[in-house]
């Protein structure tokens, strides 16, 4: 339920925009994906070792809410609202308990995300050292930063809710 509410709230912060300030967002949202994109390059023998050893390991018995948080679903929304629905059809089946991550289709994956469109802390995390990624993941993160500042400034009521 927290996140189904989470996913509204981040679609009504971005009906509130202007049209000046949805084409800023957007701009930051794609400096996201562009970032994303970067890491997927250089990262990708570890993504690898995701799917091929640990099978998805990370988005087990978790606390969804915990770990996709307001900002992202405003990053993900604010690029593709066609999967506003499917978003919150999955965040339907949130368990109060650690579950699996319900965004994974079917129960076991792939997930619902594209792979430059993942919350912050699902494409930086990583359960093994990741030499020579760190400029990525740090662009990523930075990135975020960004996007979280800017809707801060436009909408400062909004402190407590990212």
């Amino acid at each position: 339920m927290e996140s189904e509410n989470k996913i509204k709230r981040a679609q009504e912060i971005l009906n509130s925009f202007n049209v000046e300030e949805r084409k800023k967002l957007r701009s930051i949202s794609l400096e996201i994906q562009n970032a994303q994109d970067d890491l997927n390059s250089v990262a990708g023998k570890y993504f690898d070792v995701c799917i091929g050893s640990c099978k998805g390991k990370c988005c087990k018995n978790i606390h969804t809410r915990d770990i996709i948080i307001l900002l992202d679903y405003i990053f993900i929304l604010s690029l593709d609202n066609s999967v506003y629905a499917q978003l919150i059809e999955c965040a339907k089946k949130e368990s109060l308990f650690s579950a699996d991550c319900f965004f994974l289709l079917e129960g076991v994956g792939p997930c619902v995300f594209g792979s430059n469109l993942k919350p912050e802390r699902c494409i930086i995390t990583f359960c093994y050292d990741t030499p020579g990624i760190k400029k990525e993941i740090k662009a990523v993160r930075s990135k975020f930063s960004k996007l979280s500042r800017f809707i801060l400034f436009h909408r400062p009521f909004m402190w407590f809710d990212l």
